[in-house]
């Protein structure tokens, strides 16, 4: 995990990049790409939120994922950047489709490793929001409510979700459900599980 405490030179008067990385500070390059990206997510949304709440804004991509923190300002705080993704998570543990409980369960361990050092970072009562179709995919297949600021699923839902994958994955026909089969919803809906439930976001937001 790269905790990224000031930003770069996407952000202008900041050049400099502090970096977290398994509890021990260093320096490190990331890509403008990404800077600029977490950037235009986080604004977009907090563009929609109440002016005064805290909010983290989780995008799952390909080969990596970020959470974008911000207390009440326009431009965010902080940004970690993880080393798990849809596909990076796939290709590294998912040897089967559906893949196994074992390999579940191996990719659970890494992708909790990943999130947990969030847990004291992240204020109680910050808002989830997201900008990812992927997420929104998940909160199709159960009760979602949708309101002014997009579509809101509720960590409940969402597990129930995941129980009905981990019944497929423990050897219910997948046919008996609806629930997309790629592996790549697979991890996306494990990311997501992970960072709801460890660092305590009751809902997330979608913005459609």
């Amino acid at each position: 995990m790269f905790d990224i405490l000031s930003w770069g030179p996407a952000w202008p008067g900041h050049t400099i990049f502090v970096v977290l990385f398994n509890y021990s500070i260093m320096k490190t390059i990331i890509s403008s790409e990404i800077q600029q990206l977490a950037y235009d997510s986080y604004r977009a949304v907090r563009l929609k939120s109440a002016k005064n709440e805290p909010i983290a804004l989780l995008h799952i991509a390909d080969e990596y994922s970020f959470i974008v923190f911000g207390a009440e300002t326009a431009i965010p705080d902080k940004c970690w950047l993880f080393d798990i993704g849809r596909l990076k998570t796939t290709r590294e543990f998912f040897r089967h489709n559906p893949p196994t409980p074992a390999e579940v369960e191996y990719a659970i361990q890494v992708v909790e490793d990943e999130v947990m050092p969030l847990h004291k970072l992240i204020p109680p009562g910050c808002g989830l929001y997201t900008t990812d179709a992927s997420i929104l995919k998940i909160a199709q297949q159960t009760v979602s409510t949708h309101h002014s600021v997009g579509v809101v699923l509720a960590r409940a839902d969402m597990e129930q979700v995941f129980g009905r994958l981990a019944a497929i994955i423990s050897g219910r026909p997948a046919n008996q459900d609806v629930l997309p089969t790629t592996n790549t919803f697979a991890a996306t809906l494990l990311i997501l599980r992970e960072v709801m439930h460890h660092l305590g976001f009751m809902n997330v937001t979608i913005l459609e």
